[in-house]
């Protein structure tokens, strides 16, 4: 059973979409696949899809650094995770 993280945010500053982009584009690889979506000037969704629940628990670089950026107060961060039906 697929796995999937959606990562939703909202920048305080437009500015810092480059950040964003450098650690979480859109990308694929064998059992792993993630989306960057812009919604807003300043906002958008990271949607990440996992092999399982495991791999989604060993890959989480993109969520760490999300979580750095509400950390630093340089946006609003909102995960949600759970499994694909």
């Amino acid at each position: 059973m697929k796995y999937s993280r959606c990562i939703t945010f909202t920048l305080l500053a437009p500015s810092i979409w480059p950040l964003i982009e450098a650690f979480s584009n859109t990308g694929k690889e064998e059992g792993y696949e993630r989306y960057l979506c812009k919604t807003s000037q300043n906002s958008g969704i990271i949607y990440e899809v996992f092999q399982n629940k495991k791999s989604a628990s060993d890959k989480l670089d993109v969520l760490l650094a999300a979580q750095a950026l509400k950390e630093q107060l340089l946006a609003k961060v909102a995960v949600s995770e759970g499994e694909l039906i």
